[in-house]
């Protein structure tokens, strides 16, 4: 809302309701009012419509229409970027520090709002669900999927898993998957959040190597309940970091970046999350490159994309099963402004952070500088958005693109509360 002339800001009186809607459109259907809501320019402005009062707000929270309305008006919008430092070593004292990095909007003010008043810091979190008796005294980031983040506290039998909804602030607390059914009890288990974006139900799949063998386990919050899957044959030795969410896919990197005692051969354990069914992948290139899975149908689904000195890199499976690249992109030579800020800041790693819905998300690093740049790359127009990550410390652990959902709605604690004391 705009403030009024004269610089100040209307105070809406303490216990007073909001302004029911108008009549005539208070008499409308829910389907007509559906309809009104699809032809909303962008999510931020139906979040706002919803506040008006419970019904608008049931209306606009139909998973029906919510997927509908991304379909015409196109995915949510990026918010920002979540920047952790590297995860804990064993017997760590303290969990790794994170960062918040906003994408400036144009012409939506209601992003920096949003960005503003959500819990990024996890201060309300932990002040909400306090833990002890953990060797790290925290909860640790454990992924990122459709406006919320999946972390942990504690180790092995005794560990706790929360989906968090910063914005909301919501919690939904989850118990490790079920030590003695799944023999999960020894050794680390590396998660995966997925999300639906059209409304409040989540998936988590927990995998585990161990002897040869990855095992696995999905709950669901549809049955609150952990389920088994089919366990997969896997070489060793084989480390795995946590896992992704890619369209339909989920994956798992093999942990070879920074080992330099693991054999030369770079994996990803895949699960198509429609059919359930894992594929375990050799990618095309040497370890320690940046790389993401992909869902891209244009390219025949399952696809990697690497970056290999400044040159974004799409592969795709051909005919015989095996990898071929699909299209290059190289950076330096496409934008002008990546090849300056090379020369004068030296800026020269590319991280793949992730893919998502024709946009690949980057940043590029220095190994002599803290701060670093965040790059949106739309793959088929090639426009580029370039986000500075103005820091002085470094952030080269886990980072995930943030994206503005709503499910529910961007609603603060208290716009809840007052909608539960209005009628309908």
């Amino acid at each position: 809302m705009e403030p009024p002339e004269g610089g100040g800001v209307r105070k809406k009186p303490k216990g007073a309701a909001a302004a029911p809607p108008p009549p005539a459109v208070a008499s409308t259907g829910d389907d007509i009012l559906g309809d009104i809501f699809l032809r909303l320019p962008d999510t931020a402005t139906l979040a706002r419509a919803a506040l008006a009062c419970k019904r608008w707000r049931r209306v606009a929270s139909d998973p029906a229409l919510l997927r509908r309305f991304h379909s015409l008006h196109g995915p949510p919008p990026l918010l920002g970027f979540i920047m952790s430092e590297p995860p804990p070593r064993a017997f760590a004292v303290r969990g790794p520090d994170r960062r918040f990095v906003l994408a400036p909007s144009r012409g939506n003010p209601h992003h920096r709002a949003a960005a503003a008043a959500a819990d990024f810091d996890l201060e309300d979190f932990v002040a909400m669900n306090p833990r002890s008796g953990s060797v790290i005294d925290e909860w640790l980031l454990r992924g990122y999927d459709g406006g919320r983040l999946l972390l942990s506290y504690g180790f092995i039998e005794y560990e706790q898993l929360a989906v968090y909804d910063p914005i909301a602030r919501t919690t939904y607390l989850v118990c490790r998957p079920d030590i003695m059914e799944f023999d999960f009890e020894f050794v680390k288990i590396h998660y995966a959040l997925l999300a639906d974006e059209a409304d409040a139900s989540f998936r988590i799949v927990g995998a585990q190597f161990w002897n040869g063998r990855v095992r696995a386990a999905v709950f669901s919050s549809r049955t609150d309940d952990w389920a088994p899957l089919p366990f997969l044959r896997a070489p060793e030795p084989w480390r795995m970091l946590d896992g992704m969410r890619a369209g339909r896919f989920a994956y798992w990197q093999s942990n070879t970046r920074l080992q330099c005692w693991c054999e030369d051969v770079e994996r990803s354990l895949v699960l198509d999350t429609t059919t359930m069914e894992w594929t375990l992948i050799q990618v095309p290139f040497p370890k320690k490159e940046s790389y993401c899975v992909a869902d891209m149908a244009e390219h025949g689904g399952l696809c990697l994309v690497a970056s290999k000195e400044q040159v974004v890199q799409i592969w795709a499976r051909d005919d015989n099963g095996g990898w071929v690249i699909k299209k290059q992109v190289s950076l330096l030579k496409q934008f002008g402004l990546l090849k300056k800020l090379r020369q004068d800041e030296w800026m020269k790693r590319v991280r793949i952070l992730a893919v998502k819905d024709g946009y690949v998300y980057m940043e590029f690093w220095s190994i002599r500088k803290p701060h670093s740049y965040l790059l949106v790359l739309h793959l088929e127009t090639l426009n580029l958005r370039v986000i500075a990550n103005h820091t002085t410390e470094k952030y080269r652990g886990p980072a995930f693109p943030f994206f503005m959902t709503w499910a529910p709605p961007l609603l603060s604690p208290a716009d809840q509360e007052e909608l539960l004391l209005q009628g309908d």
